[in-house]
């Protein structure tokens, strides 16, 4: 830990270059056990470390260019390793003693350099006074002896729809050490009572306007149901939109025409999570009639058309490499963008793995990529969240028959006795999840141990068994 006689000299480190899922974890390591030990600057010209998210190439690229040449120490935030000269390495995800450490040894190294962190402009926040203050204090604040609003402490999520209106500016506060007047009191509460309506007015004003309201309701119509057979045609129509209708075919036959690849809108949104999970950023995926934010801090995709709904599978099928399909990593405008855009429609904030999972199964419909063998031994490495995926016929049989052996698709189908477009949809759709084991070595073949007809079956048994002597 950090010496009592070096706290009173905290580091001066800018957020703007830490990216902003670090700069959450860092503002509130600040706010509590780090609040002695850094202290945020507005601009990296006055901080006395560099602090920089190495995997973000912005910021990377002015540490090189510009940072690096000031000579000051630096945080070098990575998820590898990354050695450079006069900078610490703190591995992702950050953890308190890490920062700890780190700070200990850049106040070592300030302190062995002759600079001292904050020096100057302590004196510049806290100049000196005339309230008889010696040198000892003479760089700590003023106790302030009126109460102030505590700050507001930004939020880690979505803009919040206010629930009260603000309080008008103008409206001058009492003081809290103000006395209150009895008279400004009595005049209040006369002005009050004087403003109460007549009961009687109101009440018949109150009674006609409740029947002319139960009689508008009586003219509205009430939704109709949806009967059985349209639930049931709806239902059908949106299986074969996920799983297709091919037809069964022969495990021996040729499957040169079989396959299908991916379409270039599942291609592109498997690149943009793989970039969002290796830099820990969000990173918009630009098309031309929707954009796709992937945001892998809250493990959530927005997208503003619905996926339950005819319009996303056209997307799918539009979407070609001509049209768009470029991704970068969302600038600190279009966060606040989509904070707004998350506030104003939440509905659309979709999460990863389910996004995933219909995009898979409405750009295949029941087909196979090349890179999956139908006829290729694989296993199931766990079960999927089949309560936050988008339900098809089988998926659940499917997944408890592939989870207790390992066989091909062919027959997993047979065995099941269902049409082989469920299984090849199931298959297709959990490799995109990472969830398919493909390994031969790190296939696990669970076989059923016969129990003996002479082992005891429970603890009196085994009990009785000891005390006779068997």
């Amino acid at each position: 830990m950090i010496e009592n006689s070096k706290q009173n000299n905290p580091l001066n480190v800018c957020l703007d270059d830490a990216g902003t899922h670090n700069k959450a974890i860092l503002d509130f390591f600040f706010a509590k056990l780090g609040q002695n030990v850094f202290r945020c600057v507005d601009s990296q010209e006055k901080a006395s470390v560099v602090l920089i998210d190495y995997d973000f190439p912005p910021a990377r690229q002015k540490y090189e260019e510009e940072y690096q040449q000031w000579g000051k120490p630096a945080l070098v935030l990575s998820i590898s390793e990354v050695s450079l000269e006069n900078a610490i390495w703190l591995a992702k995800p950050l953890t308190s003693r890490s920062l700890l450490d780190a700070a200990e040894t850049l106040q070592k190294q300030l302190a062995n350099s002759g600079v001292e962190p904050n020096a100057d402009e302590t004196a510049e926040l806290y100049p000196p006074t005339d309230l008889g203050l010696t040198e000892s204090n003479q760089l700590h604040p003023p106790v302030q002896t009126t109460r102030q609003r505590p700050p507001e402490i930004a939020s880690l999520g979505a803009a919040a729809i206010p629930l009260v209106k603000k309080v008008d500016e103008d409206s001058p506060d009492l003081a809290d050490d103000e006395p209150l007047n009895d008279t400004a009191v009595t005049v209040e509460v006369e002005k009050e009572e004087d403003k109460q309506p007549d009961l009687s007015t109101n009440l018949d004003t109150e009674t006609h306007e409740n029947k002319q309201t139960s009689a508008e309701t009586k003219d509205i119509e009430p939704t109709p149901e949806i009967s059985e057979e349209a639930s049931k045609s709806i239902n059908e129509s949106r299986t074969i939109m996920l799983c297709g209708d091919k037809p069964d075919i022969a495990a021996n036959s040729d499957l040169k025409d079989f396959y299908t690849d991916d379409s270039f809108f599942l291609s592109s949104l498997k690149d943009a999570i793989r970039l969002a999970r290796q830099c820990q950023q969000g990173v918009l995926l630009n098309f031309p009639k929707a954009r796709i934010y992937v945001l892998p801090e809250i493990h959530r995709v927005f997208c503003g058309i619905n996926i339950y709904e005819d319009e996303f599978l056209d997307l799918i099928k539009s979407c070609t490499i001509s049209e768009g399909g470029k991704m970068h990593i969302l600038s600190t405008q279009e966060i606040h963008e989509l904070n707004d855009m998350i506030s104003q429609q939440a509905s659309a904030l979709y999460d990863m793995e389910a996004f995933v999972w219909t995009s898979t199964l409405l750009s295949a419909q029941g087909g196979l990529p090349r890179t999956l063998d139908p006829k290729k031994v694989v296993g199931l490495k766990h079960w999927p969240s089949l309560t936050r995926l988008e339900n098809f016929p089988h998926a659940m049989p499917i997944a408890a028959q592939w989870s207790s052996t390992s066989m091909n698709a062919f027959d997993v189908a047979k065995s099941l006795n269902i049409p082989q477009r469920y299984v090849f949809s199931f298959y297709n759709a959990t490799n995109s999840l990472g969830l398919i084991e493909q390994d031969p070595e790190k296939l696990i073949t669970k076989k059923s141990v016969p129990r003996s007809k002479d082992a005891p079956r429970g603890l009196f048994s085994r009990l009785l068994k000891r005390l006779v002597g068997g």
